[in-house]
C-alpha cells in the first residue's frame, strides 16, 4: 500500500561472518508503489527515491511508536520516471 512504512533487510550482512554488531535493516522507508514484477518502489524519509526496485522478500513492515507524517508529493522523482519504474517487470535487486 502506498505511503506505508517498511524496513529493508540487508541480505549481505546476514551472510557475513562479522554480522553480530551490524545493522540488519535499513529504514524506516516509505512505499511509493509496486511494479508489475511485484517489487517495491521505495523512498527514504527525506524524499529520495531508491534507484532500483526492492524485492518483496526483503521488505518488512515497520510499526512506528509515534505518528510519522510523510507527504508523497515530496518524493524527488519525475512522474515519467516513476511510471517507467512501475511498468518494469523487475522482481527486485538480483534478477
Amino acid at each position: 500500500k502506498s505511503g506505508t512504512f517498511k524496513l529493508i533487510s540487508q541480505a549481505a550482512i546476514e551472510k557475513a561472518l562479522n554480522r553480530k554488531m551490524r545493522a540488519r535493516y535499513l529504514g524506516p522507508m516509505v512505499v511509493i508503489s509496486r511494479n508489475r514484477g511485484g517489487a517495491y518502489l521505495i523512498a527514504e524519509l527525506d524524499g529520495t527515491l531508491l534507484d532500483r526496485p526492492i524485492a518483496a522478500f526483503r521488505v518488512i513492515p515497520y510499526l512506528p511508536r509515534r505518528s510519522i507524517h510523510f507527504d508523497l508529493s515530496n518524493v524527488d522523482v519525475t512522474l515519467e520516471r516513476l511510471r517507467e519504474m512501475e511498468q518494469s517487470d523487475s522482481w527486485g535487486d538480483d534478477d
